[in-house]
């Protein structure tokens, strides 16, 4: 039996109403966790957060030009806001429906001209946590998202701080090499992209510049995404999701201006990173097992 259930604009969809109600409630944490974001958003000039992920590091630290979109998207996020127009089966005129796949017959796509059962997908690859799927209100959410054992998933979100930053909030500097401090190589150091509401965010993100630019970047390393042109970075989810962190871990360390980021790994391709993130083409998408699918309160 599936199940479905509204969350504001979203609609969260699953086997399991256990876990319907877990997303509801990160969603609804993603919400208070983006309203420090939103209030910093409209900071003049601009927070070294701001500046650190969405500007020119080492030509426009002050251009104000994306404000505007960055704003957008986070109040998208915020409010589940829909970029999309059209009948999608569980969604509300077109907002975002987070999907939990557990078994074969609830969503597939077209893979490679193949129409593919995306728990298929799941199996070739366990370490896959989300997927967004183009064109369509559709995030996918895969089993390893709930895996709560590192390096996997370290929990929902990190606990809010009280006036200091936590270690377990923000990213560490190496001050030999002028970086970021990255941890885990598996998911390029960043403990941040290991928590639920974070990965949610990312999805949302994902939804959100491919239906406004028909662009929708993953550039995990934080060192590299610190150093791109703000036309990458805009889309990008990343750069909203390590923002977010940031501003709500009152994260304060940041590389020196004044200095090279020496070491910085080389650019990696979106198929040479690590594959917890999925981005599939929305043609031919379909909804499985939705005639039955009963809703909960």
């Amino acid at each position: 039996m599936t199940y479905w259930r509204h969350s504001g604009k979203y609609t969260v969809v699953g086997k399991k109403v256990d876990e319907l109600n877990k997303l509801d409630g990160l969603l609804q944490s993603l919400y208070q966790a983006l309203q420090p974001a939103l209030r910093d958003i409209d900071n003049d000039p601009p927070s070294a957060a701001y500046n650190a992920w969405f500007t020119d590091m080492f030509e426009h630290r002050t251009d104000r030009s994306n404000i505007p979109f960055v704003k957008k998207v986070l109040t998208g996020i915020a409010t589940g806001a829909s970029l999309l127009s059209g009948d999608f089966t569980y969604s509300q005129g077109g907002s975002p429906v987070f999907m939990s796949i557990t078994e074969h017959g609830m969503f597939s796509a077209n893979l490679n001209g193949k129409q593919t059962d995306l728990w298929d997908l799941y199996l070739e690859d366990k370490t896959k946590t989300a997927s967004h799927v183009q064109d369509t209100p559709y995030l996918i959410i895969y089993p390893n998202f709930w895996n709560a054992v590192a390096p996997q998933m370290y929990g929902d979100l990190p606990p809010a701080p009280h006036g200091t930053q936590l270690a377990g909030n923000c990213l560490g500097i190496n001050s030999r090499t002028n970086r970021f401090i990255l941890n885990d190589a598996l998911h390029w150091g960043s403990n941040l992209l290991q928590y639920r509401t974070w990965v949610l965010m990312e999805e949302v993100v994902h939804y959100q510049t491919w239906n406004a630019h028909k662009v929708s970047n993953d550039v995990q390393n934080a060192n590299l995404l610190y150093i791109q042109k703000p036309a990458v970075k805009i889309n990008t989810a990343q750069a909203y999701m390590y923002y977010a962190a940031f501003i709500y871990g009152n994260c304060t360390q940041f590389p020196r201006l004044d200095r090279e980021l020496l070491e910085v790994d080389p650019p990696k391709t979106e198929t040479d990173a690590p594959s917890t993130v999925t981005t599939i083409d929305g043609t031919n998408a379909q909804v499985l097992g939705n005639e039955t699918a009963v809703e909960v309160h």
